[in-house]
């Protein structure tokens, strides 16, 4: 090597050693000032949020003062009062509280009584407001905020802020209500400068928005925030993707005394640190220029591939996610549109087995085989019901479920299926004890259970089946989930099969998992009872060893006992008296259904199998039909469609809208077409009376 090359070596060395230390007191330099900026925004965001927050809770304070000082007086003194006296007494009250517009008296039955002015409106019945019923009920647990409202006669924003009103033997007496007005709060928020892009959200406890400043608008003046409600009890400050607009945030959120608000603060985290991004921009400058050229070259080659690495996998993770929700999508389509016909098909086997029914003799053997179609009919509606409110994201309804009559009911459905070598020894022992949750769902807990172990005892065996009660001092840990205290129940169902390994017992209930061959099982039997079971506040066990069998176990808590059914006497519905309903469906052996069903009733039925010739019939003589029974998924002309067609040659008409698929955007469009009543498929004989009579009858 030569001294040139050696040199060359030194000076770039030097050079190396040069640009390296000024490169690392730059990034020094620049931590220390991102962290000294970051908590002086943090500061000042966690100081200004505290005093935001006691000032709300102040005005809340003395909103709550009046109202537990008007109730003291309505019980001591106010109730002997005459009405003007009353008035003029809560006028009084509300002057010194300037953020109360109207105070407002309830009685026990939800009637308003006294308000401190007039406001234009007649004293209405608020027995179905959610303050009353939980004032009522006790659950609000003291002073209860409604959401936000707009005041008719103002037509200002307010809360609605109740307390419960007792006699003297502490029973329910009614409710005093105060009417917040939000100007007030919205002036004094809106003097706030948090900066660009921040915002101060005031939500109650479930995300509903009170007060944002800058003001919502559009939509987002209806939107909740439940994601702001994760930060309150959490240190003070923490940074978030902010649910307003997308952006990185710093977040401070604080609750408003012990009422059911929390106050957030916003604020973007580059305006925040806009001059830590000033001086970092100079510090590059100052080392771009003590940089070679080749060093600037390949720093920007290298950040720029980057980028494009960056961006490349942000677009792979969009593009994925993009797939995943249309292929939901197009399940719950999908799933919705199958479920539908389907729901025609059950209509039809439902409404002349119904039929059926009542021509049976009762106790005979064919009353008892209808009997028995009629109740795997229902279950069918139930489960169509299910893959309906599936494809629109529902919510399985929860109701005191008899636990043993759903078991007893799954096991004479199962014995027929299971080969004959298979024995099912059941002992039921649950009584009246009832469980809080959906009838459907516990019917498929039991049913995967023992499918399950059928499969595991393969041509033959036994199959044991328990249902005891259950009092449990304290939660004890099961192998998946806690075994519930107090009051339950406990399922076991065991098997004579080959038992279950280490490994597959580790993997029961995992999505997909099976031991089956393929085309012989999903593995979504186990994973669905664990999820139903935990949904329920339950817990499983397993005992199992390799050439002994299986025991499952299952526990959940009783929620109350139900009583046995009672006797049903023969039905009696009111019967027409020869009015014409005009019945129109696509499906014919409903068009039949329908004028089966009508003219047991005692109407004379005129059936259509499409809108367009329905229509046609009307206008040839609009006052043939006293009412028309129409269904809303109709090729070409929707029956709402239809509805409004026929109101507008004809108003007044009743008009019955019938569909399988039930759901807020057609209650909306039965609304607005001047639908009178909207059922849903398939039709029930004793429903179809009670509405048409209801319907004529309101003529």
């Amino acid at each position: 090597m030569t001294s040139g090359e050696r040199l060359r070596q030194r000076i770039i060395a030097a050079g190396v050693v040069l640009v390296a230390a000024f490169s690392g007191s730059a990034i020094y330099d620049g931590w220390r000032l991102h962290q000294q900026i970051t908590i002086a925004n943090e500061r000042e965001l966690g100081n200004l949020a505290k005093a935001l927050a006691e000032q709300g809770a102040r005005t809340l304070q003395a909103v709550d003062v009046l109202l537990r000082d008007t109730g003291e007086w309505w019980e001591t003194t106010g109730r002997d009062l005459p009405a003007d006296a009353v008035a003029t007494a809560l006028a009084s009250r509300v002057v010194g509280v300037s953020q109360v517009s109207v105070l407002t008296l309830v009685d026990a039955q939800g009637m308003q009584r006294h308000r401190s002015r007039v406001t234009g409106e007649a004293l209405a019945d608020v027995s179905d407001r959610p303050y009353f019923q939980s004032q009522r009920e006790g659950s609000a647990g003291g002073l209860f905020i409604n959401e936000p409202v707009v005041t008719r006669t103002d037509r200002q924003p307010a809360l609605v802020v109740s307390r419960r009103l007792n006699t003297q033997g502490g029973i329910f007496d009614g409710v005093v209500t105060a009417i917040v007005t939000l100007q007030e709060m919205q002036a004094a928020y809106s003097a706030i400068d948090l900066g660009e892009g921040g915002a101060l959200i005031l939500t109650l406890d479930d995300g509903t928005l009170v007060v944002r400043q800058p003001e919502a608008t559009g939509m987002d003046a209806n939107r909740r925030y439940p994601e702001l409600t994760a930060f309150k009890g959490a240190p003070l400050i923490d940074r978030s993707v902010s649910p307003v607009d997308g952006r990185a945030k710093l977040v401070a959120a604080v609750g408003v005394g012990k009422r059911p608000l929390t106050l957030t603060l916003t604020r973007d985290e580059d305006h925040a640190l806009r001059p830590w991004h000033d001086e970092m921009r100079s510090a590059i400058i100052r080392t771009l220029l003590l940089t070679a050229l080749v060093v600037l070259t390949i720093a920007g080659l290298l950040r720029q591939l980057r980028r494009l690495e960056a961006g490349e996998a942000e677009k792979a993770a969009l593009q994925a996610r993009l797939q995943k929700a249309q292929r939901l999508e197009s399940l719950g389509t999908l799933a919705g549109g199958i479920a539908h016909d389907f729901n025609n098909i059950l209509g039809a086997i439902l409404g002349f087995g119904e039929m059926a029914q009542q021509h049976a003799a009762p106790g005979s053997d064919m009353r008892r085989y209808i009997d028995r179609v009629m109740q795997g009919g229902a279950r069918a509606r139930v489960l169509v019901r299910r893959i309906l409110d599936f494809s629109r994201s529902g919510v399985a309804e929860r109701v005191p479920v008899p636990i043993q009559a759903v078991v007893e009911e799954a096991l004479a459905m199962l014995r027929p299926t299971l080969p004959e070598a298979i024995g099912i020894d059941a002992r039921l022992e649950a009584g009246t004890a009832a469980v809080l949750g959906d009838g459907t769902q516990l019917h498929q807990v039991v049913m995967n259970l023992c499918t399950n172990a059928a499969q595991a005892i393969g041509d033959a065996g036994r199959i044991e089946v328990r249902l005891e009660r259950m009092q449990s001092e304290a939660a004890r840990p099961a192998l998946h989930g806690e075994r519930p205290a107090g009051p339950c129940v406990r399922l076991t169902v065991s098997d004579t099969g080959h038992g279950m390994s280490a490994d597959v017992l580790q993997r029961a209930f995992d999505p997909f998992f099976t031991t089956k061959k393929v085309g012989e099982g999903t593995g979504l039997g186990l994973s669905m009872v664990h999820g139903i079971v935990a949904d329920l506040g339950g817990a499983i066990d397993i005992a199992t060893e390799l050439g002994r069998g299986t025991q499952v176990t299952v526990w959940l808590p009783v929620s109350g006992e139900s009583e046995a059914p009672p006797l049903r006497p023969e039905p009696t519905w009111p019967r027409g008296a020869g009015q014409v309903v005009m019945v129109v469906d696509d499906e014919r052996p409903l068009v039949e259904l329908a004028e089966e069903l009508l003219a047991e009733l005692g109407y004379e039925p005129v059936g259509f199998d499409s809108s367009e010739r329905a229509l046609e019939a009307f206008e040839e003589d609009p006052q043939r039909f006293d009412a028309v029974l129409t269904d809303e998924m109709l090729p070409g002309l929707p029956g709402s469609e239809l509805a409004r067609r026929l109101l507008a040659l004809r108003p007044g008409l009743p008009v019955i809208l019938v569909s399988g698929n039930v759901g807020a955007a057609l209650e909306q469009r039965a609304r607005d077409a001047g639908v009178v009543a909207l059922l849903r498929k398939p039709l029930g004989l004793q429903e179809l009376a009670e509405t048409l009579a209801r319907t004529l009858g309101c003529r």
